[in-house]
């Protein structure tokens, strides 16, 4: 029978012995890890337990350059190395051209829409003869042009009939003294006012150099002193004119006449050679106010009359000291109406009385001129209860839009709905109401109005503002 004691089986060692400690048996060998000593003596803890050194454990490091150059040759590593590298380039080439493709077949965004300088800020008419001294000083000066321009928060200027009808190329002094004219053009370069005029006469006063020089007879149509259009040399000279003007420091021409096929070329070609040049432009489109604002004018024919012009854009000559003796209390509600449609009002009749008088109401529409939604946006009638009501809405998305209503009825007041138009919901700001009164509303302290249900009262007008909601 075998005897085994304390790991020795016949006197021979066994492969586990067990430590007298605790009894666990430890492998003796190190065949399958790393070594394991125990120690003793002064090293043990006085506990009597025992302190074991297991050495360091290897850990793996990689492949060697000697074990890596071993698959450098292999077929199947080869293969695999040309495959991974051609995918590679090939994803990449991939997605650069799926981004290509990509940018290329984007629906585009349309340019945003701006104004030219003419279009923007609404026009002054200075007439020397009628709004002198309006700086209180005696005189009519440079300074007039600045004050009128000013106290109607305005940047253009219009001088109407500046250019002689005898000479083109010469300053009409039966209207206009020459020294203050040179004095305005050059105070407005300074004030940073744009100055607009009349385009010339097509049909050429007898007097004119042209006439009477008899040199010129191609620039005129057979038998008459209506321009030839269509004549090269006529167009050259004509820009020549207007270039020479623009020097002078008037940087806008207004053709009141008729457009047809031929003039609305010449208009095209010279409206494109000054624009290139030296920032001018010629524009049309003028429409006589004191046409449209005659006995029995009333919100029905008036409405017919903007919605005419909602799709064009007009220069509305517009008098309202005259249009007041005609329309009577209307014309401030017309006033409002004209400064937010699309189009330029072209304002006349403004001495220093009427300036004093309108001035603080003309200035604020002037500053809602200025916002996007008004120059640019689109313009949506409100179809009314009322036949007394004109009432539209500009709106861009965006930007903030603006709600118009004015009642032309003098006792009977009514509720506007703007809700019907896309994009108006919820409340809007009192902007400016009453313009009879010319008030103005701070924003931060302005009343809100549901816009489903705008009152407008007898012989009121009201503009609000509201966030578009799309």
């Amino acid at each position: 029978m075998t005897e085994e004691k304390n790991g020795v089986k016949n006197g021979e060692a066994t492969t586990e012995m067990a430590p007298q400690e605790d009894g666990t048996k430890v492998p003796l060998t190190n065949d399958a890890g790393p070594e394991v000593k125990f120690t003793s003596g002064a090293d043990n803890p006085p506990n009597g337990e025992a302190k074991i050194d297991v050495g360091v454990v290897p850990t793996f490091s990689g492949l060697s350059k000697e074990d890596l150059m071993k698959y450098n040759d292999d077929p199947f590593w080869i293969r695999l190395r040309w495959f991974l590298f051609i995918l590679f380039w090939a994803g990449w080439v991939a997605m650069l051209v799926a981004a290509i493709v990509i940018i290329v077949q984007a629906p585009r965004c349309a340019p945003k829409e701006t104004l030219l300088w003419v279009q923007e800020s609404a026009m002054v008419n200075y007439d020397p003869s009628e709004a002198a001294d309006i700086d209180g000083n005696g005189e009519t000066t440079a300074a007039d042009v600045r004050e009128l321009a000013n106290g109607l928060g305005v940047t253009t200027v219009y001088l109407e009939k500046l250019i002689s009808p005898l000479n083109f190329n010469e300053l009409n002094v039966n209207r206009y003294n020459k020294k203050e004219i040179m004095d305005i053009l050059e105070q407005a370069k300074k004030d940073g006012l744009h100055i607009v005029t009349d385009f010339v006469d097509i049909d050429v006063d007898p007097g004119n150099v042209w006439v009477t020089d008899g040199n010129h007879s191609d620039y005129f149509e057979p038998s008459s002193n209506r321009l030839n259009l269509t004549n090269p040399s006529l167009l050259e000279d004509l820009k020549e004119i207007l270039r020479s003007w623009v020097g002078k420091g008037v940087q806008g021409f207004i053709i009141s006449d008729p457009m047809n096929t031929e003039l609305e070329k010449a208009k095209a070609f010279l409206d494109e050679a000054l624009k290139e040049e030296v920032d001018g432009a010629v524009v049309s489109g003028v429409t006589d106010m004191q046409k449209e604002l005659v006995s029995g004018f009333n919100a029905a024919s008036y409405r017919q009359f903007l919605d005419e012009h909602v799709h064009d854009w007009s220069y509305f000559k517009y008098n309202p000291k005259v249009a007041e003796g005609i329309i009577n209390e209307l014309v401030d509600l017309v006033t409002m109406t004209l400064f937010l449609v699309r189009g330029t009002p072209v304002l006349d009749g403004f001495d220093s009385s009427y300036l004093e008088k309108e001035k603080h109401t003309i200035h604020q529409l002037s500053l809602l001129r200025q916002k996007e939604s008004v120059q640019v946006g689109s313009m949506v009638f409100v179809n009314t209860t009322s036949d007394n009501v004109v009432a539209f809405a500009r709106v861009l998305k965006g930007t903030p839009g603006y709600a118009v209503a004015v009642n032309m009825h003098d006792t009977n007041g009514t509720v506007v709905d703007f809700t019907s138009i896309e994009g108006v919901k919820g409340k809007g700001e009192v902007h400016i109401s009453s313009i009879q009164n010319a008030t103005e509303v701070d924003g931060a302290n302005s009343e809100k109005q549901d816009l489903n249900s705008i009152y407008v009262g007898p012989l009121e007008g009201i503009i609000l503002q509201f966030v578009p909601s799309f």
